[in-house]
């Protein structure tokens, strides 16, 4: 297999978006071919790990048309909507980031070895922030994200459902100031809960089947940045932990004298905006 190298954070070849992400990234471990081509006009195109029917029809009307715009797609390789876009991306031509929630030495899932290989030869490339050996934890593939969403031009949700780490990439969208498009589903399929959640609240814009129809179909992608007012509970749980620092659900529970449900459903409504984070199992202002 291909041999490991490594860029600093202070190397020029460092890619720049990437410099005011926090927390920061002091460098990346890659394998693959790393030009600044790859980077110039990026989509993230991120989905559940359940794929339904519907989701792949939508990746495989999507993805051949960003191919064919120019644009290098990026998303995490794991099973479901992440490793379907990077399979349509290398049929059709076109050059792919997967960036791991793992090591870059550490081992590949073995049904997806011959993907691999393929997007080495298409002159993609595979990135990690964390030490080579190291396995995937549930820490690292949302910490993972902020680097899929800080690489892009843009992000695109296809299928997530309301808990997802699809949702978790749109509110580092939010975050990071990038334009996010979410993929309207039916009302009964639970993959598509988080994509209507996100297009109800107006913190996506909808990516419909006429999204490529006009020629200046990039018009249509705006940013939704505007700040939302706290509810009371919203602003009981923020003051708690800027004024006290992080703390897990469980702890957030028992100090607010809340239901840990209820707690769940104020920070899951705070995350998709922005206003805080999950790192390492606690809750962060950000």
């Amino acid at each position: 297999m291909e041999k490991s190298q490594y860029v600093a954070r202070d190397s020029t070849r460092f890619p720049a978006r990437l410099a005011s992400v926090k927390p920061p990234i002091e460098g990346l471990w890659y394998k693959g071919t790393w030009e600044q081509s790859l980077f110039d006009k990026t989509v993230a195109i991120v989905g559940s790990r359940k794929m339904s029917r519907y989701g792949k029809q939508v990746l495989a009307e999507i993805v051949p048309q960003f191919v064919a715009r120019g644009y290098t797609t990026i998303s995490g390789f794991m099973y479901g909507v992440d490793i379907e876009m990077h399979r349509l991306t290398v049929e059709a031509g076109g050059r792919t980031i997967g960036v791991f929630g793992w090591g870059i030495d550490a081992p590949i899932i073995p049904e997806n070895m011959s993907l691999y290989h393929k997007v080495i030869e298409r002159k993609g490339l595979f990135l990690s922030e964390f030490p080579p050996d190291m396995l995937g934890t549930l820490w690292s593939f949302p910490e993972r994200n902020r680097i899929v969403v800080g690489l892009a031009d843009l992000v695109v949700v296809v299928e997530a459902g309301v808990h997802s780490g699809s949702l978790n990439s749109a509110a580092w969208g939010r975050k990071l100031g990038k334009p996010v498009l979410a993929v309207p589903g039916s009302i009964f399929s639970p993959v598509s809960a988080g994509c209507n959640l996100l297009l109800s609240k107006g913190w996506a814009q909808p990516l419909t089947g006429d999204f490529f129809d006009d020629k200046k179909y990039s018009k249509k992608v705006r940013k939704h940045r505007g700040k939302v007012a706290f509810s009371e509970s919203e602003n009981t749980l923020v003051t708690l932990l800027t004024l006290e620092g992080p703390m897990s659900t469980n702890e957030l529970s028992r100090r607010l004298v809340m239901p840990v449900g209820e707690v769940g459903a104020v920070l899951t409504s705070l995350s998709l905006r922005g206003e805080v984070a999950e790192e390492r199992g606690v809750w962060v202002v950000t």
